[in-house]
């Protein structure tokens, strides 16, 4: 290699390497960043008795909020008159491929993944929502007659121009030229028809598309089997003071169980490492063995955006809730639901997710433990 290509190379990597110590990120973060994540439970371990559960507050619903709230930057565009149009009001779809399960700093903007997302035209701002990640933006736009525009985007300095057309309560997007984020933009925007959500207070629509309204639970109450004694441990059981005897990895694709211990799952879950992702039809996961164990667990764990599941022991539910609630370390969420109490013979524990959230639930694992079961010390 000549001296002159070796420096130039040199040079690049050097300033690259000090770019990286001088970049600031803005105080509240980039517009699709996620600086909130949903409040959890510090408590390490709880007996479960009844969980009465009456409303869903994510943290999501908060940056919906402060969405509504943003305004478009006049970037490369003055920004248009705030006068509505044919096309304002909100719309929704459900994606049903994979949800984005994993955390990344830089993902691809307007990557489609599974999940709701949600598409406001307000008077000349375009705000588009994807309620899994906490993924925004806002832009602005304007029609004239059946055409779009969509400019003054964040993330990239393309003038979007679609056709679209509204019938029936859907809207139909066609690109005519979009480049923005590597054509992801347009891929987005017209992978599938959007739903129009009904105006607040209309009572002419019988159902809501998904997305277009906070997500309501209506209480519900547990009835755990008196002679079974259901514990919820925040935190990586693999790391307790007392781990399980006999942890076995959910996705035995990678690694087959131990003798004697059955792991099966939906073919639709996806795996992922070590883990299988809980998603669409592939929702349920199930561990199941005649061994003399005393205390048989299983472990959620994944990112932020982990969401509601249940577990069954032996065809009866024992405990439901938002598996990212569970605890919080180092950006890790999640927990390990125990259940002791049984008598000896064959035992089945399940895991489903809860399609209600469209959010995707990562298990890790199952635990075995021969004795009382697993234990962590109180702070």
């Amino acid at each position: 290699m000549r001296p002159s290509t070796r420096n130039a190379i040199l040079l690049f990597f050097l300033t690259l390497i000090a770019s990286l110590f001088f970049i600031r990120l803005p105080a509240d973060g980039y517009p699709g960043e996620v600086t909130s994540f949903p409040e959890v439970n510090d408590t390490l371990t709880a007996t479960i008795v009844a969980a009465p559960v009456a409303t869903l507050t994510p943290a999501y619903s908060d940056l919906w909020n402060a969405l509504l709230e943003a305004t478009p930057f006049a970037y490369t565009t003055p920004l248009p008159a705030a006068v509505e149009s044919r096309i304002d009001g909100l719309y929704s779809k459900i994606d049903q491929s994979p949800p984005q399960w994993w955390r990344c700093y830089r993902c691809a903007d307007y990557r489609p993944a599974g999940g709701m997302w949600r598409l406001m035209f307000d008077h000349g701002v375009m705000r588009i929502f994807y309620t899994v990640t906490g993924w925004r933006t806002v832009a602005s736009y304007t029609v004239s007659d059946d055409r779009l525009y969509i400019y003054n985007d964040p993330f990239c300095l393309d003038t979007g121009e679609y056709i679209w057309d509204l019938e029936g309560g859907q809207l139909h997007l066609e690109e005519v030229n979009d480049g923005c984020a590597f054509d992801l933009r347009a891929e987005n925007l017209t992978k599938q028809t959007w739903s129009a959500c009904p105006a607040a207070g209309d009572a002419s629509v019988a159902d809501t598309p998904p997305a277009c309204e906070e997500i309501v639970l209506a209480p519900f109450e547990i009835e755990i089997p008196s002679d079974l004694t259901v514990n919820v441990y925040g935190g990586d059981s693999r790391f307790f003071d007392t781990p399980p005897d006999v942890p076995v990895i959910a996705n035995a694709a990678d690694r087959e169980p131990p003798d004697g211990i059955q792991i099966s799952y939906h073919p639709d879950a996806i795996p992922y490492g070590l883990h299988r992702v809980l998603w669409w039809n592939g929702n349920w996961i199930e561990a199941s063995t005649a061994l003399p164990f005393n205390a048989i667990g299983v472990q959620f764990y994944g990112e932020a955006q982990i969401g509601w599941a249940r577990v069954l022991f032996d065809g009866v539910e024992v405990w439901r809730g938002d598996t990212a609630a569970l605890s919080e370390k180092l950006g890790r969420h999640g927990g390990y639901i125990e259940i002791t109490g049984f008598e000896p013979g064959p035992h089945v524990i399940r895991a489903e997710s809860l399609d209600f959230d469209y959010r995707p639930v990562t298990v890790a694992g199952f635990g075995f433990t021969h004795g009382d079961g697993v234990e962590v010390e109180q702070p």
